[in-house]
């Protein structure tokens, strides 16, 4: 009797843990997968990004959807501060500004979903002052993985 129980035990163990892990493999799945490569160092929503190639996943569409970003010093979530669906026709990229002496990732544009993914300027210290001088902007392309 005690031998029939400890294998319904096992076998009721074993089914929750195969529906655990497949639960789990398909919410892991991302929107989006990509890669780019920075030519310089950037700021991009709170990290400090050296220059190098980077590989990328989305997780989701809603504004919460976060970035997981894999690069030379190796990995970081990045999230958006606002998502907007727009059809340009565009190329995916980033949109890096250049201001005082700073760069910063102002937005990821994603052509496959016709998603902009839009982050905040970083924070400065109170004593510093970003530059009202000259912006310029930079378009990095990203390719698709």
């Amino acid at each position: 009797m005690k031998t029939k129980f400890t294998r319904i035990v096992a076998i009721a163990t074993f089914a929750l843990i195969a529906i655990c892990a497949s639960a789990s493999s398909v919410s892991a799945q991302n929107v989006f997968q990509g890669k780019f490569t920075l030519p310089n160092d950037v700021r991009w929503a709170g990290a400090s990004l050296p220059a190098g190639d980077y590989t990328f996943s989305l997780n989701s569409t809603t504004k919460s959807g976060r970035v997981f970003l894999h690069g030379p010093d190796g990995g970081a979530f990045i999230s958006a501060s606002m998502t907007d669906n727009r059809n340009a026709g565009d190329s995916s990229k980033l949109t890096i500004e250049h201001r005082g002496g700073m760069s910063f990732v102002r937005s990821m544009y994603l052509a496959d979903l016709g998603l902009e993914l839009t982050y905040p300027e970083p924070k400065t210290p109170k004593d510093v002052e970003i530059a009202k001088g000259p912006v310029s902007t930079e378009q990095v392309l990203i390719a698709k993985r």
